[in-house]
């Protein structure tokens, strides 16, 4: 009995100092774990908070990049864009392409700033606009067969009235023919032409077709006089490239482009290539019997159809001889190959070519406004045992322009 007792006694001191053991083991938890609890959720956070900014740094570093990439558009877009303006950065592509006009516009368009002046570098008036009336006719004369029967004609004066507005190396013309609304009816009449200049390179190109335009016949054999002659058409087309070896201090384009401004007299040697190709067909049936008996034969069929190659060697020579007034002479003659087509008069055939181009201005510049008086000569001389046959287009102009 008292063995059982004892060991009861037992068992209550071992569950009481448990129950004592671990109400201290509590306190001492909430007083040891809970303050180093309440320390470290702010680390964490601070280090969530110190990633989260990490993270966000690569994000403004793009943002930056993206902002210096269109950085040039930018400046553009506040400022204004000159091709020559070297602060603006562009990507890549783009800057090696400006960096190439550059280049290029300084090889081919420099000027000693003593002799010949960019008004639209110097005054900022890079745009012009310009009222014209251009005045054009051709003009046909030669002769036929061994006989030399001599032949002239020429066609009536194509007078166009209009306006042209150019600059950044673009244009816009519109004409309107005179003779039409004088007339009252469509002159077919059709002309278009190409011209590229710098300072050292001239390039012209043109298609010009005359067709049921009004002719008159002034001599054929021995009678002369004013006859209207309806057989007669006209096609042609080419182009002139020729390198201007003065091109510091001589400008083709003060003169007939009015793009530059010649400040001193001087003069340069022109060389380069021609293409040429002409077809001009008379038909001599169309003629009254009393004309036709003064033909060499009983032909009534007279084409001159041929292509040339060749080279053309020529001067130009711009005289200041007063401040404000230019007056140009340039004379440039051709010298090469013939091609005659089978259609042709003579048929398939291989000829010595021979051509001019003269040209002809009278400048007059006072401050931004202009005035101008051009003339332009081509001839084709067509020259075999049998015929002689030289066939022209003249062109005189007169302009009244404003640079803005």
């Amino acid at each position: 009995m008292m063995l059982r007792r004892a060991v009861i006694l037992l068992v209550l001191a071992w569950l009481g100092s448990s129950f004592a053991l671990a109400s201290d083991i509590k306190p001492l938890m909430d007083d040891t774990i809970s303050p180093q609890m309440t320390e470290t959720v702010p680390l964490v956070a601070d280090s969530l908070l110190m990633h989260s900014q990490i993270a966000e740094v690569p994000l403004v570093a793009d943002s930056t990049d993206v902002d210096d990439k269109d950085a040039w558009k930018r400046k553009i877009f506040r400022h204004g864009w000159s091709i020559n303006d070297t602060t603006i950065k562009y990507p890549m592509v783009l800057d090696f392409g400006v960096k190439t006009y550059r280049w290029l516009n300084h090889a081919l368009n420099y000027y000693d700033t003593t002799y010949v002046v960019n008004p639209g570098k110097t005054s900022g008036k890079k745009w012009k606009i310009m009222i014209k009336n251009n005045n054009w006719l051709d003009f046909y004369s030669g002769h036929l067969t061994t006989k030399r029967t001599y032949l002239q004609l020429n066609s009536d004066i194509t007078s166009l009235f209009g306006f042209q507005i150019c600059g950044m190396g673009l244009s816009f013309t519109y004409m309107i023919n005179a003779r039409d609304l004088l007339a009252g009816k469509f002159i077919r009449n059709r002309r278009l032409q190409f011209s590229f200049t710098t300072s050292r390179i001239f390039i012209e190109a043109y298609y010009r077709k005359n067709e049921n335009s009004t002719v008159h016949l002034h001599w054929l054999g021995a009678w002369h006089g004013d006859e209207i002659f309806p057989g007669l058409k006209r096609e042609g087309y080419g182009l002139d490239a020729y390198y201007i070896f003065n091109h510091t201090h001589y400008s083709q384009a003060a003169a007939y482009c009015f793009s530059k401004y010649q400040k001193r007299s001087s003069g340069s040697l022109l060389a380069g290539i021609y293409l040429s190709h002409q077809d001009v067909v008379m038909d001599m049936s169309v003629l009254s019997p009393k004309l036709r008996r003064y033909l060499p034969n009983s032909d009534t069929d007279y084409r001159f159809r041929y292509r040339d190659f060749g080279f053309l060697v020529g001067y130009g020579y711009s005289w200041v001889f007063h401040h404000g007034w230019l007056y140009n002479i340039t004379f440039a003659p051709s010298f090469g190959y013939r091609h005659s087509f089978p259609n042709s008069i003579e048929g398939k055939k291989g000829l010595f070519s021979t051509n001019i181009t003269a040209k002809m201005a009278l400048v007059r510049t006072a401050g931004n406004f202009f005035y101008a008086f051009n003339f332009n000569h081509e001839g084709h001389w067509y020259n075999s045992r049998l015929y002689s046959f030289y066939n022209s287009y003249s062109n005189f102009e007169l302009t009244a322009g404003f640079r803005f």
